[in-house]
């Protein structure tokens, strides 16, 4: 079951912390500025009490328009809004903006609390509410319960606490099977416990002695100890409100904004894609590169945005964006983010992240509304193969591609199951895949470079594979390389032998002239026997043919041996040469390079070469001044 969290909205001074206090008995205001001046400047902790015995975390948010950002970094963990207007001054500017950024956060339910009603006669009462629900047409509160209060008379406290009770009742629902994640909204220390974090535990479920990790920095640290509603506990669940005592890193190492969570378990970007909303009511539209603040979990972070698809996004209109932050942020798919004015700070818009990893984009390029429209969609499996095609030519690692689509590990090897299936992604390995259209991609990629290869060179064979596999795929690992070649052969789009890659079907196809210059060439390496000739002294009869692109025909062919990179000898001489080796190591036991030298009737050199040779075979092995066999 997850647990419900209470978030208050709206105005300045209009009693939502003696609203609270009215409900749970417990004062949220604990800074000595705030009971001074009677407004809530620091976000405020506590949790109501329900009839079966369970607790509802409460966030008492700031509502001057000085202190939205305190707002912002606790309203990300919220559930159940409870926008709070009173009666004796009605909807002012900090209800709307309130609503506008609990209605960008995605909250999906909640109440309205008219206060100060002992304030109020009869018909201001009426107007007020008519003008509130004129407010919320439209927005999750549109259809909200609407109770009037007085937490001086304790009118309607009871039945807002009914209230609060249902639609907590219908908000509860399984959490999502996910690492946990706690964006941190308060550091400080304790004497005798050291370091304690709070925040809304959005994500997942932790224990006493679970290790996690600091986002950002990486920093390693451990659980000591958790408490929840002022009591320790062994184990805390999303949706509620924790204090976390850490070890392992000291409170002036962390900060409001940074994200605690399981290790590994988040990914850093400077590139966000994103569903941009601009609230209808905002006085300034969203221009093309403007400069923002960006409201993430508890952080605040400067932002430029890239419209893909318009220059200006009026108030109340929504359209894809690209959120370039000026410090790396750690998200998730799916998560809300707000975004403010630079100057003046004045909320303007927020919205939904659909690609937390995504590529820089090229504005009002066609294939981002295609893109975006899957990658906000509902299929599952169409945003994970959207996900490994964005991998592209470089390959997609499974996991970091079921993380930009949103796909719990529960789901993601049924779903990736699903897409081999339907021939939509090809699995490399069991943590990567490519998919149909970036294979294909590569295979036209690599047709072309082996025409141009074999255009140049006609009489070679075939490319070396690490040199296709270099010019195809230069950033990819060697092993991920050779397996998309290895697809590409299955495919009978390549073919591969001997180490060399050529285009399926191709041979080589000598003239007549050049049939004759090879054979040749190859007589007068038989001629020679042991002694042949070095490269350097080669001469056909035919002078306007190569010499070059024929030796690497017969070597390729296996007519001649390369010994050496300076020397060649025909396969038939190594082959009686081997022969000679093998009988008298069988005979006498070993072979020194001499006897072998004057069996061979040749000099040193040639002898050498081909010894060195069959070591390389593993034939044979030097043992002193003598070989034996390989073993």
């Amino acid at each position: 079951m997850k647990h419900v969290i209470i978030g208050t909205a709206g105005h300045v001074d209009h009693g939502k912390s003696s609203l609270i206090l009215a409900l749970t008995g417990r004062d949220t205001d604990r800074l000595a500025e705030e009971k001074e001046r009677g407004i809530t400047i620091e976000l405020g902790f506590t949790w109501l009490d329900l009839p079966d015995g369970s607790r509802s975390g409460i966030i008492d948010v700031p509502g001057h328009e000085r202190f939205i950002s305190n707002m912002l970094a606790g309203a990300g963990g919220i559930d159940l809004a409870l926008l709070v207007v009173a009666a004796d001054e009605g909807v002012m500017p900090q209800t709307r903006e309130h609503l506008g950024i609990l209605s960008l956060l995605g909250i999906p339910r909640g109440l309205i609390a008219v206060t100060k009603c002992d304030l109020a006669d009869p018909e201001l009462l009426e107007l007020v509410e008519e003008d509130i629900r004129e407010q919320v047409r439209g927005s999750f509160l549109e259809d909200a319960p609407l109770i009037r209060t007085s937490s001086v008379s304790g009118q309607g406290i009871d039945d807002l606490r009914a209230a609060l009770f249902e639609a907590i009742q219908s908000a509860r629902q399984d959490p999502l099977p996910l690492p946990f994640r706690l964006p941190i909204d308060r550091v400080f220390s304790l004497g005798g416990f050291g370091t304690i974090v709070t925040g809304t535990l959005i994500e997942g479920s932790l224990t006493t002695g679970d290790k996690a990790e600091v986002f950002p920095g990486g920093k390693a640290v451990r659980i000591r100890g958790i408490q929840v509603h002022e009591e320790s506990v062994e184990k805390a669940f999303a949706g509620q409100r924790v204090a976390l005592n850490l070890s392992g890193v000291h409170k002036d190492d962390l900060a409001r904004g940074d994200s605690l969570a399981a290790p590994g378990s988040l990914l850093g970007t400077r590139l966000l894609d994103v569903s941009l909303t601009a609230l209808a009511d905002t006085a300034f539209p969203i221009s093309h590169h403007m400069r923002v603040h960006l409201f993430h979990g508890a952080r605040e972070v400067l932002a430029r945005v890239v419209l893909l698809d318009r220059d200006i996004l009026e108030a109340g209109q929504t359209g894809p964006a690209q959120l370039r932050t000026e410090e790396e942020i750690f998200t998730r798919y799916g998560d809300r983010f707000v975004i403010r004015f630079y100057s003046p700070l004045e909320t303007i818009g927020g919205g939904v992240i659909v690609d937390p990893l995504p590529a820089r984009r090229r504005r009002m390029n066609e294939k981002n509304a295609l893109d975006f429209q899957i990658m906000a969609g509902s299929d599952p499996a169409a945003r994970l193969a959207l996900a490994v095609d964005h991998g592209g030519q470089d390959l997609a690692l499974l996991d970091r591609a079921a993380y930009k689509a949103g796909i719990h590990e529960n789901q993601r090897a049924a779903l990736t199951d699903q897409l081999i299936q339907e021939g939509r992604i090809i699995s490399l390995t069991d943590r990567t895949a490519v998919s149909r259209e970036a294979l294909d991609s590569l295979g036209r990629k690599a047709s072309r470079l082996l025409q141009r290869f074999h255009t140049d060179r006609p009489l070679e064979e075939g490319m070396r594979r690490e040199e296709l596999r270099t010019r195809l795929m230069p950033r990819t690992d060697i092993q991920l390389s050779d397996l998309v070649i290895d697809r590409l052969v299955k495919q009978g789009i390549l073919d591969s032998q001997k180490g060399l890659v050529s285009l399926a079907g191709f041979s080589v196809s000598l003239s007549a002239d050049q049939e004759k210059a090879a054979r040749e060439l190859e007589a007068l390496f038989a001629e020679a026997a042991y002694s042949p000739p070095g490269l350097d002294e080669l001469s056909l009869s035919d002078k306007k043919i190569k010499v070059d692109p024929l030796i690497s025909l017969l070597i390729n062919q296996g007519t001649l041996i390369r010994l050496t990179p300076q020397i060649l000898m025909h396969k038939d001489q190594v082959r009686a040469a081997w022969e000679t080796v093998e009988k008298t190591i069988e005979e006498e036991g070993q072979i020194s390079l001499a006897a072998f030298r004057d069996h061979l009737e040749t000099s040193r050199k040639f002898a050498m070469a081909l010894l060195e040779y069959f070591d390389r075979q593993k034939k044979t092995r030097l043992t002193g001044e003598v070989r034996v066999f390989y073993s």
